[in-house]
């Protein structure tokens, strides 16, 4: 993403007031946000993948307040990527909008053989997340599931009986 773009993101953000099923924003001006897991999950989980755009806080109506420190939010942030199976590659980018930082960490989405791409600290039961809205939401057992069954190459019709999450071993 071009820092044009970003800032022109940025602008639409603020004067929607709102997220979507691609976009998130987080403030990132008092440090890094401790919890990203389920967001990158989720984006990571749907086709498209997903932006993280740091600098904007949704408590206070999608104001501008910049990030503390670029590098060191960058360097964080792709540590909580390299926690998640299968690891996450964000691409950043930066740009600067009245006198304030603005970061976006793009996230790709993981291949469909892979998915889902869960935390590693939670599990894949209880760290895989999908995008719903604005909203990162736990996977049901039935979605993964069906990752599942797709990268084994199973077929429920010739399958006796069910199969639980934890059960299903390619």
């Amino acid at each position: 993403m071009l820092s044009e773009e970003l800032v022109e993101l940025a602008v639409h953000i603020m004067n929607r007031k709102a997220k979507s099923q691609m976009i998130e924003v987080k403030a990132a001006h008092e440090g890094c946000p401790r919890r990203l897991y389920d967001t990158l999950s989720s984006f990571s989980n749907q086709d498209g993948g997903g932006i993280l755009l740091f600098g904007i806080d949704e408590t206070q109506g999608f104001e501008l307040v910049g990030v503390y420190d670029l590098q060191d939010l960058q360097k964080k942030v792709a540590e909580q990527c390299n926690q998640m199976i299968p690891p996450v590659r964000a691409v950043f980018a930066s740009a600067e909008m009245d006198g304030k930082l603005l970061c976006s960490a793009e996230i790709p989405s993981t291949d469909l053989t892979e998915r889902p791409c869960y935390y590693s600290g939670a599990g894949k039961v209880r760290g895989s997340y999908v995008r719903v809205g604005e909203a990162d939401l736990p996977m049901t057992d039935y979605e993964i599931y069906t990752y599942e069954a797709f990268r084994c190459h199973v077929h429920d019709d010739a399958m006796n009986g069910l199969l639980s999450v934890q059960a299903l071993i390619c």
